[in-house]
């Protein structure tokens, strides 16, 4: 049986870019890569305090998240969007879910 998978990135911009830019960029990953990456459920690109974002995807299942992962290191979308970021403290994790709440 597979699970919705939850791909995690957390990361700085380099120094250089404004965050105009990347959230163009953003868009265009989104457009260009994700939209047709079979398995992708939603994002969520979140900025938190300091300088730090974090990158939600929702995955049908850890196998298409993979699979995304293995298709990411030749795409030239991702190559664009990831060339703003940068990589020293870069942290991508995978989580499963244990229990989903909604407001009742």
């Amino acid at each position: 049986m597979t699970t919705i998978n939850i791909e995690m990135a957390s990361f700085r911009l380099k120094p250089e870019i404004e965050e105009t830019i990347f959230v163009a960029a953003s868009d265009r990953f989104q457009r260009e890569f994700l939209n047709a990456a079979p398995g992708f459920l939603s994002r969520e690109l979140l900025r938190g305090a300091e300088g730090v974002y974090l990158d939600l995807i929702h995955w049908r299942s850890k196998e298409d998240a993979a699979a995304m992962m293995k298709t990411a290191e030749t795409s030239p979308d991702c190559a664009e969007y990831f060339a703003l970021m940068d990589v020293q403290g870069a942290e991508m994790r995978h989580f499963e879910p244990l229990a989903v709440y909604r407001k009742q």
